[in-house]
Protein backbone atom coordinates (compact mmCIF):
# COMPACT_ATOMS: atom_id res chain seq x y z
CA UNK A 1 0.00 0.00 0.00
CA UNK A 2 1.35 3.82 -0.79
CA UNK A 3 0.03 6.82 -0.08
CA UNK A 4 -1.40 9.28 -2.90
CA UNK A 5 1.06 10.37 -5.08
CA UNK A 6 3.87 8.43 -3.88
CA UNK A 7 5.58 5.90 -6.00
CA UNK A 8 6.05 2.91 -4.26
CA UNK A 9 9.32 1.64 -2.51
CA UNK A 10 11.62 0.13 -5.46
CA UNK A 11 13.17 -3.33 -3.43
CA UNK A 12 16.90 -2.88 -3.15
CA UNK A 13 19.40 -4.09 -5.91
CA UNK A 14 21.10 -6.80 -5.05
CA UNK A 15 25.14 -8.01 -5.82
CA UNK A 16 24.06 -9.87 -8.85
CA UNK A 17 21.43 -7.64 -10.03
CA UNK A 18 24.11 -4.86 -9.94
CA UNK A 19 26.59 -6.96 -11.83
CA UNK A 20 24.18 -7.87 -14.34
CA UNK A 21 22.62 -4.11 -15.36
CA UNK A 22 26.17 -2.73 -15.58
CA UNK A 23 27.09 -5.64 -17.77
CA UNK A 24 24.22 -4.65 -19.93
CA UNK A 25 23.84 -1.74 -22.16
CA UNK A 26 21.01 -0.79 -24.99
CA UNK A 27 17.91 1.80 -24.91
CA UNK A 28 15.52 -0.55 -26.59
CA UNK A 29 17.15 -3.99 -26.50
CA UNK A 30 19.73 -4.93 -23.66
CA UNK A 31 23.44 -6.16 -25.20
CA UNK A 32 26.17 -7.44 -22.97
CA UNK A 33 28.97 -5.50 -22.93
CA UNK A 34 31.58 -8.21 -22.64
CA UNK A 35 31.47 -11.91 -23.49
CA UNK A 36 28.83 -13.68 -22.02
CA UNK A 37 30.39 -16.30 -20.22
CA UNK A 38 32.09 -13.22 -18.16
CA UNK A 39 28.29 -11.96 -17.23
CA UNK A 40 27.69 -15.55 -16.10
CA UNK A 41 30.63 -15.93 -13.83
CA UNK A 42 29.54 -12.52 -12.68
CA UNK A 43 26.23 -12.87 -11.78
CA UNK A 44 27.01 -16.55 -10.51
CA UNK A 45 29.85 -14.72 -8.15
CA UNK A 46 27.38 -11.97 -7.18
CA UNK A 47 24.58 -14.86 -5.79
CA UNK A 48 27.14 -16.70 -3.94
CA UNK A 49 27.94 -13.06 -2.09
CA UNK A 50 24.69 -12.42 -1.72
CA UNK A 51 24.50 -15.32 0.65
CA UNK A 52 28.22 -14.43 2.12
CA UNK A 53 26.68 -11.29 3.31
CA UNK A 54 23.54 -12.74 4.37
CA UNK A 55 25.72 -15.12 6.31
CA UNK A 56 23.85 -17.93 5.11
CA UNK A 57 27.26 -19.45 3.92
CA UNK A 58 30.44 -19.85 4.87
CA UNK A 59 33.38 -20.40 2.91
CA UNK A 60 35.79 -22.46 5.09
CA UNK A 61 37.29 -23.33 2.20
CA UNK A 62 34.95 -24.97 1.04
CA UNK A 63 30.95 -23.98 1.14
CA UNK A 64 28.52 -24.88 3.50
CA UNK A 65 25.40 -23.70 4.84
CA UNK A 66 25.65 -21.45 7.82
CA UNK A 67 22.50 -19.53 8.35
CA UNK A 68 19.03 -19.87 8.85
CA UNK A 69 17.65 -20.07 5.96
CA UNK A 70 15.65 -16.33 6.11
CA UNK A 71 16.40 -15.67 2.53
CA UNK A 72 15.04 -11.94 1.63
CA UNK A 73 14.22 -13.41 -2.11
CA UNK A 74 13.61 -17.09 -3.87
CA UNK A 75 16.41 -16.98 -6.21
CA UNK A 76 18.82 -16.70 -2.83
CA UNK A 77 16.51 -19.80 -0.78
CA UNK A 78 17.03 -21.51 -4.28
CA UNK A 79 20.54 -21.48 -4.25
CA UNK A 80 21.01 -21.70 -0.48
CA UNK A 81 19.06 -25.41 -0.96
CA UNK A 82 20.98 -26.36 -3.59
CA UNK A 83 24.00 -25.90 -1.49
CA UNK A 84 22.29 -27.51 1.38
CA UNK A 85 21.64 -30.50 -0.64
CA UNK A 86 25.53 -30.53 -2.41
CA UNK A 87 27.47 -29.23 0.74
CA UNK A 88 31.10 -28.97 0.64
CA UNK A 89 31.80 -28.08 -2.62
CA UNK A 90 34.77 -25.65 -3.15
CA UNK A 91 34.30 -21.90 -4.66
CA UNK A 92 34.72 -22.75 -8.29
CA UNK A 93 32.92 -25.81 -8.36
CA UNK A 94 30.28 -23.26 -7.38
CA UNK A 95 31.24 -20.67 -9.89
CA UNK A 96 31.06 -22.94 -12.85
CA UNK A 97 27.87 -24.81 -11.87
CA UNK A 98 25.62 -21.51 -11.21
CA UNK A 99 27.65 -19.68 -14.30
CA UNK A 100 25.32 -22.40 -16.20
CA UNK A 101 21.91 -20.54 -15.65
CA UNK A 102 23.17 -17.64 -13.41
CA UNK A 103 22.23 -15.08 -16.34
CA UNK A 104 18.85 -16.07 -16.60
CA UNK A 105 18.02 -16.21 -13.44
CA UNK A 106 19.09 -12.65 -12.33
CA UNK A 107 17.39 -11.36 -15.67
CA UNK A 108 14.45 -13.30 -14.15
CA UNK A 109 14.24 -11.85 -10.86
CA UNK A 110 14.97 -7.98 -12.17
CA UNK A 111 11.89 -8.74 -13.88
CA UNK A 112 9.84 -9.94 -11.75
CA UNK A 113 11.24 -6.55 -9.65
CA UNK A 114 9.82 -4.58 -12.56
CA UNK A 115 13.83 -3.61 -13.38
CA UNK A 116 13.48 -5.11 -16.34
CA UNK A 117 10.72 -5.29 -19.43
CA UNK A 118 10.38 -8.56 -21.86
CA UNK A 119 9.52 -6.66 -25.38
CA UNK A 120 8.95 -9.12 -27.97
CA UNK A 121 11.38 -8.60 -31.23
CA UNK A 122 10.70 -10.48 -34.63
CA UNK A 123 12.88 -13.83 -34.99
CA UNK A 124 14.09 -13.08 -38.59
CA UNK A 125 13.40 -15.64 -41.47
CA UNK A 126 12.42 -18.17 -39.05
CA UNK A 127 8.80 -16.23 -38.41
CA UNK A 128 7.31 -15.53 -34.85
CA UNK A 129 9.04 -13.69 -32.00
CA UNK A 130 11.82 -14.30 -30.18
CA UNK A 131 12.46 -12.77 -26.18
CA UNK A 132 14.31 -9.18 -25.77
CA UNK A 133 14.54 -7.44 -22.77
CA UNK A 134 14.53 -3.40 -22.03
CA UNK A 135 15.39 -1.29 -19.26
CA UNK A 136 12.52 -0.21 -17.49
CA UNK A 137 13.69 2.61 -15.31
CA UNK A 138 16.53 4.67 -16.99
CA UNK A 139 17.85 5.27 -13.35
CA UNK A 140 19.00 2.38 -12.78
CA UNK A 141 20.65 1.99 -16.64
CA UNK A 142 22.92 4.65 -16.56
CA UNK A 143 25.88 2.65 -15.19
CA UNK A 144 28.09 5.13 -16.00
CA UNK A 145 26.71 7.65 -13.37
CA UNK A 146 25.99 5.26 -10.44
CA UNK A 147 29.56 4.10 -10.58
CA UNK A 148 30.69 7.65 -10.72
CA UNK A 149 28.48 8.14 -7.56
CA UNK A 150 29.99 5.04 -6.02
CA UNK A 151 34.20 6.18 -6.91
CA UNK A 152 33.71 10.03 -6.44
CA UNK A 153 31.15 10.70 -3.48
CA UNK A 154 32.45 11.54 0.15
CA UNK A 155 34.31 8.09 1.03
CA UNK A 156 32.20 6.53 3.61
CA UNK A 157 34.52 3.50 4.35
CA UNK A 158 37.74 5.51 5.76
CA UNK A 159 40.61 4.28 7.53
CA UNK A 160 41.89 1.22 8.09
CA UNK A 161 39.75 -0.95 9.49
CA UNK A 162 37.21 -3.52 8.20
CA UNK A 163 34.49 -2.46 6.08
CA UNK A 164 31.39 -4.05 7.75
CA UNK A 165 28.13 -1.58 6.78
CA UNK A 166 26.15 -4.06 4.73
CA UNK A 167 24.98 -1.89 2.24
CA UNK A 168 28.62 -0.76 1.34
CA UNK A 169 29.75 -3.98 1.29
CA UNK A 170 26.97 -4.77 -1.51
CA UNK A 171 28.56 -1.85 -3.38
CA UNK A 172 32.05 -2.88 -3.17
CA UNK A 173 31.59 -6.46 -4.01
CA UNK A 174 29.48 -5.47 -7.14
CA UNK A 175 32.49 -3.18 -8.33
CA UNK A 176 35.33 -5.52 -7.86
CA UNK A 177 32.88 -7.98 -9.62
CA UNK A 178 32.72 -5.64 -12.48
CA UNK A 179 36.35 -4.96 -12.65
CA UNK A 180 37.40 -8.70 -12.82
CA UNK A 181 35.29 -9.90 -14.94
CA UNK A 182 36.67 -7.26 -16.84
CA UNK A 183 32.75 -5.31 -17.70
CA UNK A 184 33.87 -2.12 -15.42
CA UNK A 185 36.83 -1.17 -18.11
CA UNK A 186 34.05 -1.40 -20.94
CA UNK A 187 32.01 1.80 -18.90
CA UNK A 188 32.97 5.04 -20.56
CA UNK A 189 33.91 6.42 -17.31
CA UNK A 190 36.15 9.78 -17.68
CA UNK A 191 40.00 9.15 -16.97
CA UNK A 192 39.84 10.62 -13.77
CA UNK A 193 36.75 8.93 -12.47
CA UNK A 194 38.26 5.46 -13.73
CA UNK A 195 41.67 6.38 -11.98
CA UNK A 196 39.74 7.67 -8.86
CA UNK A 197 38.13 4.06 -9.28
CA UNK A 198 41.09 2.08 -9.33
CA UNK A 199 42.32 3.42 -6.26
CA UNK A 200 39.29 2.78 -4.21
CA UNK A 201 39.18 -0.88 -4.97
CA UNK A 202 42.75 -1.61 -4.11
CA UNK A 203 41.97 -0.08 -0.82
CA UNK A 204 38.56 -1.74 -0.18
CA UNK A 205 39.59 -4.97 -1.36
CA UNK A 206 41.92 -5.83 1.47
CA UNK A 207 39.01 -4.46 4.18
CA UNK A 208 36.28 -6.24 3.46
CA UNK A 209 35.44 -9.36 4.77
CA UNK A 210 37.82 -12.59 3.97
CA UNK A 211 35.35 -14.63 2.43
CA UNK A 212 34.17 -11.80 -0.23
CA UNK A 213 38.28 -11.48 -1.11
CA UNK A 214 38.05 -14.82 -1.80
CA UNK A 215 35.27 -15.08 -4.02
CA UNK A 216 36.79 -12.29 -5.86
CA UNK A 217 39.82 -13.49 -6.29
CA UNK A 218 37.97 -17.27 -7.21
CA UNK A 219 36.08 -15.38 -9.90
CA UNK A 220 39.69 -13.76 -11.44
CA UNK A 221 41.20 -16.74 -11.24
CA UNK A 222 38.30 -18.67 -13.11
CA UNK A 223 38.63 -15.76 -15.92
CA UNK A 224 42.00 -15.72 -16.15
CA UNK A 225 42.10 -19.81 -17.14
CA UNK A 226 39.59 -19.96 -19.59
CA UNK A 227 40.34 -17.99 -22.59
CA UNK A 228 37.76 -15.45 -22.50
CA UNK A 229 39.26 -11.58 -22.81
CA UNK A 230 36.81 -8.29 -22.60
CA UNK A 231 35.47 -7.23 -25.86
CA UNK A 232 37.57 -4.37 -26.89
Amino acid sequence: MTFSGQEPARIPLRVADRFFLTAHTGEQRLATRVDSALVALGCAGGLLAELILEEEIAVTPSVRPAGKGRCPDFLSWAILREIRLESGHDLRTWLEFLGQTATEKVRARLTITDVLREVPVSAGWRGGTAAAWRFADTAVSNSEANLEVLFTNAETATGSGMISDPARLVEITFALLARETGVLRQVRLPKHVARQGEYRMESWEPRIPGPLRTLVSEVAAARGQSAITPRH
